[in-house]
């Protein structure tokens, strides 16, 4: 059973920072999380000086002053959830290291990072992160609402959307009356012409043996029960899968879409999955959880951050 006890918030002295404090702090009413560390990485603490004005008003060490700005944001949340544990952090370095680093450390479950469309940045260190980090990332987006009524897994069948719904089951559902979607794109192989099989019956056999696979997760997971159901949808022929997937996450109207990435191999090292990366493109909407498996990550992070 997989739990998520520790997570990890990324902060850039955006607006996006209320979103992802906010998400974070509803999170924390749904999973029995101990632990959230926010932290906030500045490449050099000798900062502009329009904003070296208005910290030095405070008298205290640049860090510090933005650890106290950041803490008058996030620790209202927490005031009335005693069982969690809040912890802001300020440091100087490259970001990428630094979060690998606190990363390991820490023993960081899952990271949550903002998805902007109109806000100041690019995304680039956090899809960074996803590639690099043992961890799972949580991507929400800015005008992500803190509510969980629906949840879309994507399965595949595989190991990895095996874990992902594995990860749901036991760390994100715990509350009652969470819906769990298990959304399965499958494809009409072009041998049915030569098996001399018409299209459409060709079809249902596809459907079948998706129904058949389904059966054998609702053996190995029974906690699933009449709280979830199989969504079955005919790959379009030409069509981009990531888009697909997150078409028909929004037409459940989904509330997260839950998939699991594969990891880094030695042949392989920032590969992630071609079908991660194009959900992760076409995805500006629905926060999106995507579950990695730590021990694939094959001593990369001790690389990367020169342990």
């Amino acid at each position: 059973m997989n739990t998520l006890k520790r997570i990890m918030v990324g902060l850039d002295l955006s607006e996006m920072d209320d979103t992802l404090i906010r998400y974070a702090a509803f999170l924390c009413t749904l999973i029995p999380i101990e632990k959230v560390y926010f932290i906030h990485v500045e490449r050099s603490l000798d900062l502009p000086q329009e904003l070296m004005q208005d910290l030095q008003r405070s008298g205290l060490p640049v860090d510090e002053s933005l650890c106290q700005m950041l803490e008058a944001k996030v620790l209202p949340y927490f005031e009335q959830m005693p069982q969690v544990k809040a912890e802001v952090q300020v440091a100087e370095g490259d970001p990428l290291r630094t979060l690998l680093h606190w990363d390991k450390v820490k023993q960081i479950d899952v990271v949550l990072v903002g998805r902007k469309l109109r806000l100041r940045g690019s995304g680039v260190l956090s899809q960074k992160l996803l590639r690099t980090g043992k961890e799972s990332v949580l991507f929400v987006p800015e005008n992500a609402e803190p509510v969980m009524r629906r949840i879309v897994v994507s399965i595949d069948f595989s190991e990895y959307s095996m874990m992902a719904l594995d990860h749901v089951l036991h760390s994100v559902v715990n509350t009652p009356g969470i819906e769990i979607i298990c959304l399965h794109l499958y494809q009409v192989p072009t041998g049915y012409i030569t098996l001399g099989i018409p299209h459409d019956e060709f079809e249902e056999r596809m459907k079948g043996f998706a129904y058949e696979k389904f059966d054998r997760v609702l053996e190995q997971f029974p906690e699933l029960g009449s709280r979830a159901c199989l969504k079955l949808v005919k790959e379009e022929s030409g069509s981009d899968i990531g888009e697909q997937i997150v078409l028909e996450a929004k037409r459940a109207r989904a509330d997260m879409l839950a998939i699991g990435a594969k990891g880094k191999t030695a042949a392989a090292l920032f590969v992630i999955g071609s079908v991660t990366e194009k959900i992760l493109r076409y995805d500006s909407d629905i926060p999106l959880l995507v579950f990695k498996k730590e021990e694939e990550q094959l001593g990369l992070i001790d690389a990367i951050i020169g342990a």
